[in-house]
């Protein structure tokens, strides 16, 4: 009894180190699941074993959810990549293409992303080659694809027929719901643009994705290659990949920064009182309210101080004193304050008002997208792109005084798909036919809450 005892005594030492690291995660994950954007960590932890535990199950979740998202559309992906190819390589005809176009000063990059993936989801759908002309995504972004239309154009526009001939120019699709609405949600977009050889999407900037996931002529498209309707974050994947010496500096800032778990904080407090139908100032919600509901969300997972980091974004610098104050020095963590007073590369502005660089902007929307969870300023597109393109639902922030229940704090998405800023108002515009064909989408509400809107 008493040599039994000691063996099991001795056994349990030998077997305590193995027992400890099994509560340890490594990469945030484990090593052998695909790694998915965020939650990558390598150091010690100090959160009880069981949450631990239950962490690498939420990973593994995280990647079965993405690995839903991104089997059905690899196939077309890797399609697609054989059919560019022979758009900017062929010396035969080089095959009918798409060209997003707009200029940096027209918006911000939360409206610039959405539209560069609107438009390849339409290049997709009609089998056409996408290329890209705005300075902003050709200086930031690089892929084994060459999506530079200006790489291309002559060779293309000059290729089998006079490009100067106003049949042979590309077709403009026009920005704009009245617009766009019946075009993008009725027609078979295959047949509408099949003698032109060139379309043209010039100046979209809203997500307008939404309108084609409506139309029925390319349902069975949507329903095989996104049959969970999230869009955005399967087709950014592939096409914004950010250039290495800009993306060296984000995995270098996670490398010294990010902890096991991390929650972005997107703070907009300038853009308020500009429209009467949209967001008042006085009733922003207060710094301490978005600490509050990151606080909670830690909570809510059992996760030590030790090993949680808040990342701040937002366009006053007074904020990160605010968050600092409330959640403490050694666990918010910002870049340049999140206005960066220069950009390493020159005659590149940030537009509509936006404080920073498109640089620095870039920066804190890409290391949002790769936090575990994001508590964002409702309406703001900053927010909603950063966390589609980690394919996660967001907290968002809901302006007013909360005195009743219609008027929460907060409320989650469902959906990590950005919305159309434009919604509201089609909605109101459109025949009844249309508005029921745009309800038709289960996730039509997801789309619609955007830019905050007193009257509906």
């Amino acid at each position: 009894m008493v040599i039994s005892l000691r063996t099991s005594t001795l056994t349990l030492l030998l077997l305590l180190p193995l027992l400890v690291s099994a509560y340890r995660v490594r990469g945030g994950a484990d090593e052998t699941l695909r790694e998915v954007p965020g939650h990558r960590y390598k150091g010690p932890y100090h959160s009880h074993g069981s949450v631990l535990q239950k962490f690498r199950a939420l990973q593994r979740l995280r990647a079965a959810e993405w690995d839903l998202r991104m089997q059905p559309v690899q196939g077309l992906l890797d399609s697609y990549k054989e059919r560019h190819n022979a758009c900017v390589n062929s010396k035969t005809l080089p095959g009918k293409y798409l060209v997003v176009r707009m200029e940096d000063k027209d918006a911000g990059i939360g409206n610039q992303l959405p539209s560069v993936v609107t438009g390849f989801l339409l290049a997709l759908m009609m089998d056409r080659c996408l290329f890209v002309d705005f300075p902003f995504f050709n200086k930031y972004f690089d892929h084994e694809l060459d999506f530079s239309w200006e790489h291309h154009a002559e060779r293309l526009l000059a290729h089998g027929h006079n490009a100067t001939a106003p049949e042979d120019a590309p077709l403009m699709i026009p920005f704009g719901y009245k617009a766009i609405a019946d075009l993008w949600m009725y027609r078979n977009m295959t047949e509408y643009f099949h003698k032109y050889y060139g379309a043209l999407m010039f100046k979209d900037l809203d997500y307008s994705a939404a309108l084609l996931v409506n139309n029925p002529h390319h349902q069975e498209f949507i329903d095989k290659y996104f049959p969970t309707r999230d869009i955005f974050a399967p087709l950014a994947s592939f096409i914004l990949r950010i250039r290495p010496e800009f993306d060296n500096k984000i995995k270098e800032f996670k490398h010294l920064n990010f902890k096991l778990f991390n929650i972005g904080l997107q703070i907009r407090r300038r853009k308020c009182n500009r429209d009467p139908n949209e967001v008042s100032c006085e009733l922003r919600p207060s710094v301490e309210a978005y600490c509050t509901v990151a606080r909670h969300i830690q909570l809510s997972h059992g996760i030590h101080d030790d090993d949680v980091r808040f990342f701040v974004a937002a366009d006053e610098p007074e904020i990160y004193t605010q968050v600092v104050k409330i959640l403490g020095a050694d666990r918010v963590i910002f870049t340049d304050n999140g206005i960066s007073p220069n950009s390493s590369l020159r005659g590149v502005e940030n537009p509509a008002q936006n404080k920073g660089t498109l640089e620095s902007a870039l920066q804190d929307m890409a290391l949002m997208s790769h936090c575990n969870d994001l508590v964002m300023t409702l309406a703001s597109s900053f927010g909603y792109v950063a966390a589609a393109w980690g394919g996660y639902a967001p907290v968002h922030m809901v302006y007013g005084r909360h005195t009743t229940s219609q008027n929460p704090y907060w409320y989650r998405a469902i959906s990590s798909e950005p919305c159309y800023w434009q919604t509201k108002n089609m909605m109101r515009a459109l025949d009844d036919k249309a508005v029921q064909r745009f309800r038709s989408n289960p996730l039509w509400m997801q789309y619609t809450q955007c830019h905050y809107d007193w009257d509906t």
